[in-house]
């Protein structure tokens, strides 16, 4: 049976009601600000949501092809302006984008504990004892990397088309990172088949069914480093039919087919 057929016939169970406390990342800055730091504050998951030049009460949702203003509206809530100049959106925010964009998100109020992407989102619940033994800590060297708990992680923002099977929302309910995206996140793998969808949502699509049907153990980590944003390891890799989702199939890599994106969701 194919995976995303079962999940449809999965209970929710170990689904977790609520989420748990976690330590904020200004804190994990404390001890990494050496060897994170000094990267973090331009690296793009810590600016999926920023604060506006020369402001303190309006933040900037997105960059390049779309960008959306934001503004406070209540304890982890954002309005959204619709247009430049036009009505601003009490809901849209928190009902369909605080899930890849903001942190910790709760399922009852749909209110988020930090906006942006924090260290929780992928390292998940930190055991303090992990200064002394990083094996403690999801994503360690040392404690091992396992492709599909990676695809768990990633699949969480990147998997764009999927719904909670518990709140019907775009982005999963009260996922923590270690545990097991897919109890309650129902997406469709078969559409990394979809010539239809942009070639980045196609790849994602394409990886993490490799990874979940066929034990592939490369994961998003064989080729993207998330805390310096370095693409050193893409450009090294060999090349198999994945990389001709966005890559032509012969001549220089450096040409890739034109990006368009086009998700419903994020309305660009």
């Amino acid at each position: 049976m194919k995976w995303w057929f079962l999940l449809a016939a999965l209970p929710l169970h170990g689904q977790r009601a609520t989420l748990p406390e976690f330590v904020a990342g200004d804190q994990c800055l404390f001890c990494h600000r050496n060897d994170i730091g000094p990267g973090w504050q331009k690296n793009r998951h810590n600016l999926t949501v920023k604060l506006k030049e020369g402001s303190e009460s309006e933040y900037r949702l997105g960059a390049r092809e779309r960008k959306r203003n934001l503004r406070k509206s209540g304890y982890g809530k954002f309005a959204m302006e619709e247009s430049a100049g036009g009505a601003w959106d009490p809901a849209k925010f928190n009902d369909r984008c605080a899930g890849c964009h903001a942190t910790a998100v709760d399922g009852a109020t749909k209110a988020f504990a930090e906006f942006s992407i924090d260290c929780y989102a992928c390292h998940g619940v930190v055991d303090l004892e992990h200064t002394n033994d990083t094996s403690k800590i999801l994503l360690s060297k040392k404690r091992g990397r396992d492709p599909k708990q990676i695809a768990s992680i990633c699949g969480s923002c990147h998997l764009r088309g999927g719904t909670s099977k518990a709140k019907g929302t775009p982005y999963p309910l009260h996922y923590v990172a270690g545990d097991d995206l897919f109890t309650d996140f129902v997406v469709d793998p078969r559409r990394a088949d979809d010539t239809g969808l942009n070639a980045g949502d196609r790849h994602v699509y394409r990886n993490i069914r490799d990874v979940l049907e066929n034990n592939s153990d490369v994961s998003c980590l064989s080729c993207h480093v998330v805390h310096t944003g370095s693409f050193e390891r893409h450009r090294r890799v060999l090349t198999s039919a994945a990389c001709l989702d966005c890559h032509n199939e012969s001549g220089p890599k450096k040409n890739v087919k034109p990006y368009t994106v086009k998700s419903a969701l994020c309305e660009y």
